[in-house]
């Protein structure tokens, strides 16, 4: 015990001692009081990680709520980078399932997360080869139409969940018609819809887009319109319009979409009655807007008259 002894006879000692028992005071101090222990919530991303190729999985969320615990200086700054959440998908299976939610990280201690599982939907991967169609969107003139219209490739691969590749016959190539009257030629990236023409997600077409070139002509559209006869002048005295009538009653017109919206009957050109002295068949003239194409031009118009009836004396 000599070595002891030798410590004690050693001058200050006892300051010494203090020093370090101050030191550790004034350490446990720092820690606790001006770095205490809290905690902190953070949204972090979602990581999804071992997915097999021939299985995809939805209802997968894209964050995840994470509580660390930790000093404050370590919460301080970027949690969110320093947290890792992940969902390994190396054994999933085709149907309904839960799978937990995998936290690290070394600023703390993890003490909650929310969800801590994801219920997701697992299903296999299938692909096939499908029609590409023209959808039109855009402002167009209502006398214009699409006319002739080429894409290439005519057809394209999609791969996806085989429940919605069932679902899936076709995919639609949108074409923006704005401002367009003539050929025009653009690169339309593709949309997989379903039969009923919604449009279908997550799915992969190969090529993603195509090259459509179309051309504007002007459309045009028949009615069926009824005739109104139009006449003119006066009967002799005596003679009165008693009936008529107009064969056919309707006559077909074809014209502009613009034009034909205008127009709710079609007149004949006036038809001079004041020679009738009897019921007649005359043959009338329509009269016709321009740019209009007619099936007839002309109609039969049946006039009959009567003579007044007498006047009783007064």
């Amino acid at each position: 015990m000599k070595w002891l002894e030798d410590l004690l006879k050693q001058e200050n000692l006892l300051a010494r001692i203090v020093s370090v028992i101050a030191a550790c005071a004034l350490w446990v101090y720092v820690m606790t009081d001006q770095n205490p222990i809290v905690e902190r919530s953070v949204d972090v991303r979602l990581q999804e990680t071992n997915l097999p190729e021939t299985m995809m999985v939805f209802n997968i969320p894209d964050r995840v709520l994470v509580k660390v615990r930790g000093t404050r200086t370590k919460l301080m700054d970027s949690l969110s980078n320093n947290i890792t959440a992940t969902i390994d998908l190396k054994n999933v299976t085709e149907g309904q399932q839960n799978i937990p939610v995998i936290v690290t990280t070394h600023v703390g201690e993890v003490i909650d997360v929310t969800p801590r599982e994801i219920a997701v939907y697992a299903d296999t991967v299938s692909e096939k080869n499908v029609p590409v169609e023209p959808r039109v969107v855009g402002a167009m003139s209502s006398d214009m139409t699409i006319g002739n219209c080429t894409i290439k490739p005519a057809q394209v691969t999609i791969r996806g969940a085989t429940h919605r590749i069932a679902r899936v016959n076709k995919v639609v190539a949108p074409i923006d018609v704005t401002d367009h009257n003539d050929t025009f030629a653009t690169e339309s990236e593709l949309v997989a819809v379903s039969d009923d023409g919604y449009d279908i997600p997550n799915m992969k077409i190969t090529p993603e887009s195509v090259l459509v070139s179309a051309t504007m002509v002007n459309q045009m559209i028949s009615v069926d319109l009824p005739v109104k006869l139009v006449t003119a002048g006066e009967l002799p005295d005596g003679l009165v319009v008693t009936q008529t009538a107009v064969i056919p009653e309707k006559v077909r017109l074809t014209a502009a979409p613009s034009v034909v919206k205008k127009l709710e009957y079609i007149n004949t050109k006036p038809v001079n009655i004041s020679g009738i002295n009897g019921s007649t068949v005359l043959i009338a003239e329509l009269d016709l807007p321009e740019k209009v194409i007619p099936q007839l031009r002309n109609v039969q118009v049946r006039i009959s008259v009567e003579q007044k009836p007498a006047q009783p004396p007064k």
